[in-house]
């Protein structure tokens, strides 16, 4: 009998010992496989964006700054959210300020509607535009990049509690001109919206750390991201010019960035040296993930 006991509890240990690398390695292929999907979107993306790869036959752009670039970014995007599954729509302008300057551009958006009826909207967005010279890259490329990705994902989900929309504004650099065009748009639409979440400054990780800065508007939208986070969140104390002006008009803001705070982000922002080949990929999938699981738990909750 003792023999028997201790041929079983041997059996045991062995099969404990030979099937947990098998487990372990099972899942972490399941995190590989991942992020491989979500770099490959992504690498096409930055990649196109920022004239490292041809955006529309052999064409390829310097900058998403000129009006005729800046065109052939908003196109582009249409296109990939239409092959996304979704129905891609144009907000244009085309406005005059105080002084007499006018802008004309286009952001691009998609619904992804509730499966039970919600009147809540929550807004994903990222701006496209870049300051002239600059490929734009990490400023901001990569924001869109995650909006993208997540947007994508979102509308293959069976099942969403809330309304979401995709934004990719125009004119960030002319004093915000795309993002007031849609805050005005939202009015005209009556869209309960819950809460805007945009991404800036993505992709640079000189410590490797994938840390990234949280700039929230309240505790419960903090804790959202914080519950999905694997890497560390520093909070931000500074506002940034969009979420002062979401605040303003009474929205529930998050930005996410990398981090400024600790000084640990792309030394090329606004310059023609922003280029893809400095976008740390990994960094940017493992930021994805944490905004796609946030969603998902919005989502699904």
């Amino acid at each position: 009998m003792q023999i028997f006991k201790n041929n079983t509890y041997k059996a045991l240990l062995l099969f404990i010992v030979l099937g947990l690398p098998f487990q372990v390695c099972f899942s972490q292929s399941e995190k590989d496989i991942r992020e491989a999907e979500i770099i490959n979107i992504q690498r096409e993306i930055v990649g196109k964006l920022t004239g490292h790869l041809p955006i529309k036959g052999k064409k390829t752009i310097d900058s998403r700054h000129s009006d005729s670039e800046r065109k052939l970014v908003a196109n582009y995007l249409q296109d990939e959210l239409e092959e996304a599954g979704l129905k891609a729509e144009e907000n244009t302008y085309n406005v005059q300020d105080k002084r007499g300057n006018v802008y004309s551009g286009t952001n691009v958006y998609a619904e992804i509607p509730a499966t039970n009826g919600s009147d809540e909207y929550i807004i994903i967005s990222a701006h496209y535009d870049t300051v002239k010279d600059s490929p734009g890259a990490v400023h901001n490329a990569t924001g869109v990049a995650i909006a993208f990705y997540t947007a994508k994902k979102l509308a293959e989900l069976e099942q969403r509690n809330k309304n979401f929309i995709v934004v990719f504004f125009d004119q960030w650099k002319e004093n915000l001109v795309g993002t007031r065009m849609f805050i005005k748009l939202i009015k005209e639409k009556g869209w309960n919206v819950h809460s805007m979440h945009r991404a800036d400054y993505m992709g640079w990780d000189n410590d490797e750390d994938r840390a990234i800065e949280l700039l929230s508007s309240n505790i419960s939208l903090e804790s959202s991201y914080r519950i999905e986070s694997p890497v560390p969140i520093y909070k931000r104390m500074v506002a940034i010019p969009e979420s002062r002006f979401f605040a303003n008009f009474g929205y529930e803001t998050v930005t996410l960035t990398a981090e400024l705070k600790n000084a640990d982000n792309s030394p090329f922002v606004s310059q023609e040296d922003d280029k893809y080949t400095t976008v740390n990929f990994k960094y940017l999938a493992s930021t994805t993930e944490i905004v796609y699981n946030v969603m998902i738990a919005y989502a699904t909750n």
